[in-house]
């Protein structure tokens, strides 16, 4: 007589499977973290110019709004890496200054070495054309060049940063 033999059906992971499925998670680790961080820095050096142009913009846009001269400056000195503040005259009342900061590791560099842009009240620069240098810490990538026109007009264009 036979005796009926019962089938188990294996479930769960044998201890070879999860080890491959480890390595695996391991290698897709390796490469995606460092692409993930040079997309994090990227993305701050993006943000960071873009907050500067709209700072430089808006310093304009309120000295011809308010009829007063509005500066662009530095927080502290004439380090513009440390962030920047649009200082508004005495005289106004209703506007109090606006501090921006960079984003990540970003740094500006005024390569024209100005410490301050002041708009008129017509919209027009004292500083001639100023050009700044945004980079990161990252050796020998790309960059942002940011241009001020002493009329005012800002263009935004791709630099290497060596």
């Amino acid at each position: 007589m036979k005796t009926a033999s019962k089938s188990h059906a294996q479930t769960g992971f044998t201890i070879i499977e999860l080890m491959i499925g480890i390595a695996v998670a391991g290698i897709l680790l390796v490469v995606a973290v460092p692409a993930f961080n040079d997309f994090q820095k990227r993305n701050a050096l993006r943000s960071t110019a873009a907050d500067f142009i709209t700072a430089i913009n808006t310093a304009r846009i309120q000295a011809i709004n308010l009829r007063v001269t509005v500066t662009l400056k530095p927080i502290s000195g004439s380090d513009w890496g440390g962030g920047w503040v649009i200082d508004y005259p005495a005289s106004v009342l209703t506007e109090d200054d606006q501090e921006f900061l960079p984003t990540g590791s970003s740094k500006i560099i005024s390569e024209t070495g100005l410490s301050k842009i002041e708009f008129r009240s017509n919209g027009l620069s004292n500083a001639g054309e100023a050009k700044f240098s945004l980079c990161d810490d990252r050796s020998a990538e790309e960059g942002r060049a940011i241009t001020v026109s002493p009329f005012g007009k800002v263009t935004n264009e791709v630099k290497s940063c060596s």
